[in-house]
């Protein structure tokens, strides 16, 4: 809540302060309720009309294995019990508990000095190294085991896995989140496909779950700064604690707004003697491994149509859906022509 201010920049909360961020707080609420919600289902709606719920929702989708560490503590602390639980679902299996010792890495197709072995981030390495002969001959086509990237390739279980705001809602809705499955099922009814939970895993799905994740939050957010100002009034100010210790070693499991976010670190005479961490976008955009599996964006784009070889409207769609936190970098050929087109923007805006 004190980091809402665009930069993110927490702040000692004075009553000034806090009025203020309540009074945003609401408007926020109030604009998501009125505006981006509605928006979003009449964009959808129409768009249904003119090219039908199965094209609309047709293209983007991957194996649809999504992960969440959860964000948000409810009064018990129990990570699969936040206001957004902590979990993994897809929909060819169930839904489960988090384990941290699932979590792999390989480089077998990224510019790293190692065998490429999966390793768990405990054990990880991360040793650059490129060499000229990676360099690809058209720039664009991967040949298998060809390493062509400098994002390692995590993966939960051995399978690829998409962090981010539909993860993060249909790990909810499958934990049994009352408001959460509520929106779901209300927005799939709204666009006349009531149950078609399946759909979501698509471009437009991951856009509409993301809209959705912000007008849940929205709401808690106004809770929550209610819940902040009573416990100020009964005495709890404090907003540092000291540490207990300063050797050893642990992970730290959390939600970005981008995704799943991991860190891991182990320190040895007060100093950090090794640190690895997992972005949700190094999930996201992960290149394949050594079972030849796409990475969750790979994968989305496959099959995704180019009616206009420079206006590839439907490919960056579905890599913006991603929201990586990387320039992005879209890449169309046409093999029977031998034309080709790139487009670049960065996380900035920048073109």
């Amino acid at each position: 809540i004190m980091s809402s201010i665009p930069g993110g920049t927490t702040f000692v909360p004075t009553e000034e302060k806090l009025d203020d961020l309540l009074f945003r707080a609401k408007r926020l609420k109030e604009w998501v309720d009125s505006t981006l919600v509605p928006d979003t289902i009449a964009i959808v709606k129409t768009l249904i009309a003119k090219q039908g719920l199965e094209n609309v929702f047709g293209y983007g989708g991957n194996d649809g294995n999504y992960i969440a560490w959860g964000v948000f503590d409810a009064p018990d602390r129990d990570p699969n019990n936040r206001y957004l639980p902590a979990g993994t679902w897809s929909f060819g299996g169930s839904l489960a508990d988090v384990d941290e010792s699932l979590i792999t890495e390989t480089t077998i197709c990224s510019f790293y000095d190692d065998a490429g072995t999966p390793l768990n981030p405990r054990q990880g390495i991360t040793s650059p190294l490129y060499k000229p002969e990676y360099a690809l001959e058209d720039g664009i086509h991967p040949a298998e085991g060809t390493k062509y990237t400098w994002c390692k390739a995590p993966r939960y279980d051995g399978k690829p896995a998409e962090a981010g705001g539909l993860s993060r809602l249909l790990v909810a809705y499958n934990r049994g989140n009352k408001e959460i499955k509520s929106a779901v099922d209300g927005l799939l009814a709204a666009l006349g496909a009531p149950g078609a939970v399946a759909a979501l895993n698509s471009t437009m799905g991951r856009v509409g779950a993301r809209n959705l994740e912000t007008q849940y939050i929205a709401h808690k957010m106004v809770d929550w700064i209610l819940e902040l100002i009573d416990a100020i009034k009964g005495g709890d100010t404090a907003t540092f604690l000291e540490p207990k210790q300063y050797d050893g070693e642990g992970a730290g499991m959390w939600e970005a707004p981008r995704g799943a976010l991991y860190h891991y670190e182990k320190i040895t005479g007060g100093k950090i003697d090794k640190y690895q961490i997992i972005i949700p976008t190094t999930w996201n955009i992960a290149p394949r491994d050594e079972k030849n599996q796409r990475g969750p964006m790979e994968e989305a784009l496959v099959g995704v149509p180019v009616n206009d070889l420079k206006k590839p409207i439907y490919a960056l769609r579905t890599v913006h859906s991603f929201d990586p936190c990387v320039a992005c970098a879209v890449h169309i050929s046409e093999p029977a022509t031998g034309k080709s087109f790139h487009t670049v923007t960065s996380p900035w805006g920048v073109k």
